[in-house]
């Protein structure tokens, strides 16, 4: 290290005083001084500045959540158990304690808390009969091509099969040659459903 040093000097001109080894100094080596530390106050724990939800919005308006910000926060911890946010203030899983405290904090953190309570169980499924028969109809009727009539079925295999074979035909652009125009006024002609 040292002849790098004396290398570097040399290359950039400077000038360093030479140190004399200690092999050539008569004088003992003397111990260095001990630093003193000085000594740190202790800091007093803050455990719970607040221990109330009206301590906190009285002494820390700026820290207080929002009617919005709780709401929120309960709906997306209620979204991730796939409860009500009234399930968990009713079974007191969530408080408003932890309204005040922990709207900040992810909802994932909290679910995963919930879940992990003994007494947890997720809310029996409730009857929403969105799409079940009612009176032996169905009340919003799912449209697929697997309830379908076969003309229906046919007119668009035929549209398909020629628009995806006709270098002429593009849908998008509603551009058609004149056999995908006919194919394409049969099929948006086709009912749906079967009479």
């Amino acid at each position: 290290m040292g002849r790098l040093l004396d290398l570097a000097n040399r290359l950039t001109g400077t000038v360093v005083p030479s140190v004399p080894s200690l092999q050539n100094q008569r004088e003992p080596l003397q111990p260095a001084q001990l630093l003193v530390v000085p000594s740190v106050p202790p800091v007093p724990s803050i455990k719970h500045k607040y221990e109330d939800a009206e301590q906190l919005a009285a002494g820390c308006p700026e820290q207080a959540p929002s009617k919005f910000e709780a709401d929120r926060w309960l709906t997306c911890v209620a979204r991730l158990l796939e409860c009500s946010p009234a399930y968990l203030l009713e079974h007191n899983f969530i408080d408003r304690h932890d309204l005040a405290e922990q709207y900040r904090t992810h909802p994932g953190f909290a679910a995963h808390l919930i879940r992990s309570h003994p007494n947890w169980s997720p809310p029996a499924p409730t009857d929403h009969r969105t799409n079940e028969q009612h009176d032996g109809e169905l009340q919003h009727p799912i449209h697929t091509a697997a309830t379908a009539s076969p003309e229906w079925i046919a007119a668009r295999d035929q549209y398909h099969c020629h628009l995806f074979a006709c270098p002429a035909c593009y849908a998008p652009s509603d551009r058609y040659c004149e056999t995908g125009a006919e194919l394409r006024g049969q099929y948006n002609a086709t009912p749906w459903s079967a009479p």
